[in-house]
């Protein structure tokens, strides 16, 4: 959600940016997808229905105020490219965690209502 603020999109075309085929990972989201497919659907789940540390969100939000506002100094531009980063991977993560769930028939209720 925090991506799609950032870009002033909705969240499910943030999503759909990441998931759509075909995907060609790189780099970080790379990283970041590694290891998904090998895991349970019980540590999917917990993928799936992961959040950023709530400290974390909340200094990503106040440095993209602060940023409407004025310009950032070098040392916040750092920080709010590395929190848009981690977000970018989690938000990656949260995908194709429920994409594996979805393949697998095992997507929770909750998620799937979330997703519609």
């Amino acid at each position: 959600m925090q991506m799609a603020r950032a870009t002033q999109r909705p969240v499910e075309q943030v999503v759909i940016d990441w998931i759509q085929p075909p995907m060609q990972p790189a780099g970080a989201a790379e990283d970041a997808l590694a290891g998904l497919d090998d895991l349970s659907t019980a540590e999917l789940i917990g993928v799936a229905k992961s959040k950023a540390p709530h400290h974390e969100a909340q200094r990503l939000q106040t440095l993209l105020e602060w940023q409407q506002q004025r310009a950032l100094t070098y040392a916040e531009r750092e920080e709010a490219d590395r929190l848009v980063r981690q977000e970018d991977a989690l938000t990656l993560r949260k995908a194709k965690a429920s994409y594996l769930l979805r393949q697998r028939k095992a997507l929770p209720q909750d998620l799937a209502a979330f997703l519609m």
